[in-house]
């Protein structure tokens, strides 16, 4: 039952590995209307991987993977494979979150320069305000 249980989550996570780089895909061409279907996959698969794990937990207790692997339950390539796995898994959403951001600080300042929020106010000569957009495009230099 547990070698299931783990040869499930290593197929879990095979494929979130696919699931991330279809998302790196997305992110580094800019098709940012498709993100939403990949976000809502990793929910999905996150959902069933942390399901796998409780189970897991639950007829294991305690014991450790190296415990399962010197009981002869399972065996030490599928717990390596595992936690290979993992950590790819891991790196590769940690680039898609920092690609995510690098994106989101592009469009915020994109966002500023062409926004009306850079207004500075000054009084004209008759008292009346003067405000004026502080831009990139409009200053002198």
């Amino acid at each position: 039952m547990i070698k299931e249980i783990l040869t499930s989550e290593l197929n879990l996570l095979k494929n979130f590995e696919i699931l991330l780089e279809d998302e790196r895909k997305i992110l580094l061409n800019s098709e940012a209307s498709k993100l939403p279907t990949i976000i809502e996959e990793k929910k999905n698969l996150a959902l069933e991987l942390s399901k796998l794990e409780r189970k897991r937990k639950e007829i294991c207790g305690s014991k450790t993977a190296n415990d399962l692997i010197s009981e002869g339950i399972i065996e030490q390539e599928l717990i390596e494979e595992i936690i290979k796995l993992t950590e790819t898994v891991k790196e590769k959403n940690e680039l898609n979150s920092l690609l995510t951001k690098q994106s989101l600080a592009y469009i915020k300042m994109y966002t500023n320069l062409l926004s009306n929020e850079n207004k500075i106010v000054t009084y004209k000569g008759t008292g009346k305000v003067d405000e004026s957009l502080q831009s990139i495009f409009n200053t002198t230099i």
